[in-house]
């Protein structure tokens, strides 16, 4: 869940704003309709000046009454965003692009619906041609409104692996442990395998590594690990500690050190991750040379 109060409020400003100018539009034209018809004002012009205002106002009027009501009914803090709020204000995005075009249409003094009906054939061709776009953006919708995958949760898809930072129609925003930002979209992400760590109940923290078999103790390099991991005795359960031997090989064993930690953190893992692997290193250098 992402808290995003000034995009909310934005929008409720866009929307108060919108309000005051269809109003003055309607009241002008009730008061002083003569005045209107001297400036010259093409009637189909008038009528699509009022049917984007009226559509967009009603569009923000539901936007806002769906999303009040669903954060009140699940007691979200007002600015929260989470997949819900994020789908409802993706749908009304979309909604609002069609209108538009309707807007542009009317503007051309062109009547919407006998234009998309005399264009059904064509409207047909484009729809086949854009499947993949049209899949991807029900595949968007379908990721909104589950909880799999939300704002802020740390995931791996595939290879990719990071926090989601943004969701959209048609991809979603990974914001990876190099602060790189990737977009994947959503068509690869239903298709593809997903680890939420965030999801997860138990935080535990997998380190994978080979080790030569000649002087290898596992006890004495467990208790190695655990003790260069003092300092962050408060951010791992204690007595969680564990090292075990994944596949013995000739002349290597591979091992697995595992611990679990009391909170998710990507700052704090970061900084263990260093920590254990420079041991690991620093553990076979002192063996070599014993």
């Amino acid at each position: 869940m992402r808290s995003t109060p000034e995009n909310e409020n934005k929008r409720r400003a866009i929307f108060i704003i919108k309000l005051v100018v269809f109003l003055s539009i309607y009241i002008l034209l009730k008061i002083n309709p003569k005045w209107v018809n001297s400036l010259n004002i093409p009637d189909y012009v008038t009528h699509a000046i009022i049917f984007i205002i009226s559509a967009n106002i009603i569009i923000s009027l539901g936007r806002i009454i769906l999303v009040s009501t669903y954060n009140r009914k699940n007691k979200i803090v007002k600015g929260s965003v989470d997949n819900f709020v994020l789908g409802i204000n993706r749908i009304a995005d979309l909604i609002n692009v069609f209108v538009f075009i309707g807007f542009i249409l009317l503007l051309m003094n062109i009547n919407p619906l006998e234009f998309v009906t005399s264009l059904s054939i064509v409207a047909a061709a484009i729809a086949l041609l854009s499947k993949d776009y049209i899949s991807n953006m029900i595949n968007g919708m379908i990721i909104m409104f589950s909880d799999e995958i939300s704002l802020g949760d740390y995931i791996q898809i595939g290879n990719n692996k990071g926090r989601v930072q943004n969701i959209t129609l048609t991809n979603i925003h990974l914001n990876n442990d190099d602060e790189d930002l990737i977009f994947i979209p959503n068509n690869v992400v239903m298709n593809s395998d997903i680890t939420n760590f965030s999801k997860r109940k138990i935080k535990k923290i997998s380190f994978d590594f080979d080790i030569k078999n000649t002087g290898l103790d596992i006890e004495s390099l467990e208790k190695y690990l655990a003790n260069k991991l003092n300092e962050f005795q408060k951010h791992i359960q204690k007595d969680s500690f564990n090292l075990k031997i994944v596949k013995i090989n000739e002349n290597y064993t591979s091992l697995k050190f595992q611990f679990v930690m009391n909170k998710m953190n990507k700052s704090v893992e970061k900084e263990i991750r260093k920590v254990t692997l420079r041991s690991v290193l620093k553990y076979l250098n002192n063996e070599s040379n014993a």
